[in-house]
């Protein structure tokens, strides 16, 4: 029994670092990283990259799953302060954008992956966004179903409008920011119930 276990966390720790050497590769390459670049800087054959994922769609997933978390990690930070609704909305906004503009290779690579790969990302990040809409709209004695649609409507928009402007950086991050917090902030009504 110990064994196994031992093998199954050797495994794990193994397809972690292989995880790290295809996100460097991807962080220097973006979209043109490859599978054999990837595989090369582990050092290793590509034949041993597909035991550890399974095959290029089970490392996009592992990529996307890592992209993920890190930004989950940023927006439920943001989300979770006891700064005003609005406030939080601007903070959770920016750390999106932030994380586009601080990995913009990895987030292309991630972009360019399959669409049922964006779809589990957009499925992660909304969670967090529709428990918290959720939370605001019932506290403000407001109907909390368009909590779930929204979350998915503001990681949509700010996806887009945050890979467009990744591409073409035509205003500072911070008035995206206010841009798309003020198109998000009136377009809910009842939010918080407080501002208009």
């Amino acid at each position: 029994m110990a064994g196994r276990r031992d093998r199954d966390e050797h495994r794990s720790q193994r397809r972690e670092e292989l995880l790290e050497a295809a996100l460097g590769v991807i962080r220097r390459q973006g979209r043109a990283a490859s599978m054999e670049a990837m595989a090369a800087a582990a050092k290793i054959t590509k034949p041993i990259l597909y035991r550890y994922f399974g095959d290029r769609e089970g490392l996009f997933t592992a990529v996307a799953d890592r992209f993920a978390g890190e930004l989950i990690e940023r927006i439920e930070a943001a989300l979770s302060s006891s700064a005003p609704p609005r406030e939080r909305l601007v903070t959770a906004i920016d750390s999106y954008v932030g994380f586009i503009e601080d990995d913009p290779e990895l987030y292309g690579f991630v972009m360019e992956a399959r669409m049922t790969v964006l779809l589990g990302v957009a499925d992660r990040i909304a969670v967090p966004i529709a428990r918290a809409i959720g939370e605001e709209l019932r506290a403000a004695s407001a109907d909390s179903g368009p909590a779930e649609p929204w979350a998915y409507g503001i990681v949509g928009m700010v996806h887009l409008a945050g890979a467009h402007w990744a591409q073409n950086p035509t205003l500072p991050r911070r008035r995206l920011v206010e841009y798309l917090t003020e198109l998000v902030w009136s377009g809910m009504p009842g939010f918080a119930g407080t501002e208009p």
